[in-house]
């Protein structure tokens, strides 16, 4: 038998996916203060800037600045939610609460992706996720 390295340069569990775990657990840590879902489960914000840096990156990810963080989202096709009540949110069609499964599918785009999308969904018109 040859020994096959994982495709994706041997990623144990890609960002979208580890994204999905953070806010599942953040919610049942009763921490969702600092970054969680809307209440529609569609999209998701950072509330706390700071605390998420220092609290809950490290737990997750090696990348110790934002910046990095938000650069992940953006390689991954997250998009920044620029009006409406969700202001700063970001969304992905595959990325839904409680709806793990649909992250495994989200691959990562490359720093050249264009967004086609110029309007955020009226996530509120939408029934909400269970």
């Amino acid at each position: 038998l040859t020994y096959h390295p994982p495709i994706g340069g041997g990623v144990t569990e890609p960002f979208p996916e580890r994204l999905h775990r953070l806010l599942t657990e953040v919610e049942e840590n009763s921490q969702d203060d600092i970054i969680g879902f809307f209440a529609h489960g569609r999209a998701f914000a950072i509330h706390d800037r700071e605390r998420f840096v220092k609290e809950i990156m490290p737990k997750y990810f090696k990348q110790s600045r934002l910046s990095s963080f938000q650069r992940q989202l953006n390689l991954y096709g997250f998009i920044r939610i620029n009006s409406g009540p969700d202001l700063g949110g970001y969304y992905h069609q595959l990325f839904l609460k409680g709806r793990p499964s649909l992250a495994i599918h989200i691959s990562r785009a490359g720093a050249t992706a264009k967004r086609t999308q110029k309007t955020t969904p009226n996530f509120y018109g939408m029934n909400p996720v269970k």
